[in-house]
């Protein structure tokens, strides 16, 4: 099958195991970006296991078949110029290379190795351990960080969307050698995989090295489940920390759209229009006009049959009221008037900038085709994108804002000084 941009074509098939392979060839590049997309992440992983998904992404780059330590895995990519990443969020783990064209063939074999042969060897994970639980402490410490997790509790609950993606302390200190190599067998499968790659090749070697180091990837046992999200909130739900200090930290959040809805886009510009960025509606008034706060904004996670729509910032503790009073006035301004048009063209052309900024390299390129793919969409190329942005229309705006924006669906998290925690539940629960 075969789809176009206004600059390019992309290709994608699927081998007799299930994995899906898009490529595109880029003749005016001497690189080339190959990822993996998985489908499976914090969301599939059960309670006692909880960071699993992002454990075994950091053990695979601590030595595979054939690329024994984690020195000769970077000096594998990373000693010839080249890149390799990883990450792992709720629903996809991804691991990413970009290297010159001419050693792209090795670079394939290593990444297949690290995916389909990872060593686990158990004096490097004892290591990693111990990051690990470094990290999640320090995103503890972190008082945005906190209040973010906090938000994402007060919103999903016990589910696995309100852990956070590098799991608990008690459960990552707990994960055995024989709960990974159990846990990569049941998940890392290539029917659940899309392998993606963008730059200088040639096609029919492509396909052919691609049989070579995947055909024969199989899984094994019942691959992990992914829990349906839980039921929208009917009241308001809070989570906080107290912490003697100066500053107030906060996520005010609703459910929003999943990831392929329809209104995919409005929620986009919303977005825009709400906080992202320094001519958004946030931080004109509140930093720029009031000086409320030093930092303000607004954000969209989007799953599979879920999302959120929330807004984070720190202020001045002794001015929390007003700030939170703040971020509820520009949302009721959202929702009483639609935006002028000549506003909303500058937040379309920020939002088709960026989208057209990030087309522009191999990495970009592979990833714009196999995040769609990995997702289970219907591919849409960057013209098709950037004309459904230019079809949002004011009254689209406002109607999202006030279906989404309800007081009875918000959820706080909060890390800071507080008097009388009663009075900011109050706050939310009254306002």
């Amino acid at each position: 099958m075969t789809a176009n941009l206004s600059h390019q074509e992309f290709e994608y098939y699927q081998l007799p195991n299930g994995l899906t392979v898009a490529y595109t060839p880029i003749p005016c590049v001497r690189s080339l970006a190959m990822g993996l997309y998985l489908q499976v992440g914090a969301r599939y992983e059960r309670d006692e296991e909880a960071g699993v998904s992002h454990f075994l992404e950091h053990m695979v780059f601590k030595g595979c078949q054939g690329w024994p330590t984690a020195l000769e895995i970077a000096n594998a990519v990373e000693g010839r110029g080249g890149y390799l990443n990883a990450s792992t969020s709720y629903e996809f783990t991804t691991f990413w290379v970009k290297i010159g064209a001419r050693r792209w063939r090795d670079s394939l074999k290593l990444l297949a190795s690290m995916i389909l042969r990872p060593l686990l060897d158990p004096d490097e994970m004892e290591r990693e351990r111990g990051v690990i639980l470094d990290e999640i402490a320090m995103y503890r410490d972190v008082p945005e960080d906190l209040a973010g997790q906090l938000g994402n509790r007060a919103t999903w609950g016990e589910h696995p969307l309100g852990r956070e993606i590098a799991g608990e302390l008690e459960t990552v200190a707990a994960l055995s050698r024989e709960a990974l190599r159990a846990f990569h067998a049941r998940a890392y499968r290539p029917e659940r995989a899309v392998l993606t790659l963008a730059g200088a090749m040639d096609p029919e070697a492509v396909h052919r090295a691609v049989e070579e180091e995947f055909g024969g990837w199989r899984g094994e046992g019942d691959p992990p489940e992914m829990p349906p999200a839980p039921p929208a909130p009917t009241n308001p739900r809070y989570r906080i920390a107290r912490r003697d200090s100066e500053q107030a930290h906060l996520q005010l959040a609703v459910p929003a759209l999943p990831r392929l809805h329809p209104r995919r886009f409005v929620l986009r510009l919303l977005n825009v229009m709400a906080g992202e960025g320094m001519s958004s509606r946030l931080w004109q008034r509140l930093r720029e006009e009031q000086g409320l706060t030093y930092n303000i904004g607004s954000f969209t996670h989007t799953f599979h049959d879920a999302g959120i729509l929330g807004v984070y910032g720190g202020c001045d503790a002794d001015r929390l009221f007003e700030a939170l009073d703040g971020v509820m006035d520009v949302w009721q301004e959202i929702q009483e008037r639609p935006a002028p048009e000549e506003e909303l063209q500058r937040f379309k052309e920020y939002l088709r900038g960026r989208t057209e900024l990030a087309s522009e390299d191999t990495v970009s390129v592979a990833a714009w085709w196999g995040m769609q793919l990995a997702a289970g969409a219907e591919p849409m190329s960057l013209d098709e994108t950037l004309a459904e942005i230019e079809a949002v229309t004011p009254e689209d705006i406002q109607r999202l804002a006030q279906q989404l924006w309800r007081k009875e669906k918000l959820a706080l998290g909060y890390v800071g000084p507080l008097d009388s925690e009663n009075r900011l539940v109050e706050w939310l629960t009254g306002r």
